[in-house]
């Protein structure tokens, strides 16, 4: 039997093509299967009650949701050496309530650990001064990580810090364990973010 090879091409065109879904389909797959190794979240302190501590009483509260803008990344990259993203977040803004100026600002955020994600919380007021740093939560596999290296709940170490504190701080401990140089970083970039859109604000 004569065999009909005018098919072929198409096999090749879409061989490729299954191979790659495949392999996405399978890395998803073990990401999930990883995340479910780090176990449960394990709850520090909550949302409310971190950003309770980090604004200032008596300020009008709200929540914004904007982009960062090409300017802020500038300013962010120049002033700080911190490379921010220019997309939208999320952040909560404090206000006096008489004046209407700015005294305040706090971000929420998660990034991945290990296997996991730690959850954490920074505030600043309006002279770009860390009020507070979080550690909200991490997966269980990973409490003894932050309770034996950098804490949980209320990071004392961070409050009062200028950003040029902050940022010298977060150098000092690039060689240190993970989970203390991850949080470092992440309380960085977020406090400069908040910066950045108080200075745009302003």
């Amino acid at each position: 039997m004569k065999l009909n090879y005018t098919h072929r091409p198409l096999v090749y065109l879409f061989a490729p093509l299954l191979v790659v879904g495949l392999t996405l389909a399978i890395g998803s797959q073990n990401v999930q299967a990883h995340k479910g190794h780090a176990g449960s979240t394990v709850d520090f302190i909550k949302k409310k009650a971190a950003l309770k501590e980090m604004l200032p009483a008596g300020a009008k509260i709200v929540k914004r949701k904007q982009p960062l803008k090409a300017d802020g990344v500038e300013w962010a990259k120049k002033t700080y050496r911190v490379e921010l993203d220019d997309k939208l977040y999320s952040y909560y803004r404090a206000t006096d309530r008489q004046s209407n100026v700015i005294v305040g600002a706090a971000y929420v955020g998660k990034t991945n650990y290990r296997h996991g994600d730690l959850e954490f919380a920074v505030g600043i007021d309006a002279d770009h001064r860390l009020t507070q740093a979080a550690i909200l939560s991490v997966n269980e596999k990973y409490v003894v990580d932050f309770e034996g290296n950098v804490g949980t709940a209320l990071i004392a170490d961070y409050a009062g810090l200028s950003l040029e504190e902050l940022i010298a701080k977060a150098d000092e401990l690039a060689s240190s364990d993970k989970a203390t140089r991850e949080f470092a970083v992440a309380i960085r970039d977020a406090a400069v973010l908040l910066a950045a859109f108080i200075r745009d604000a302003n």
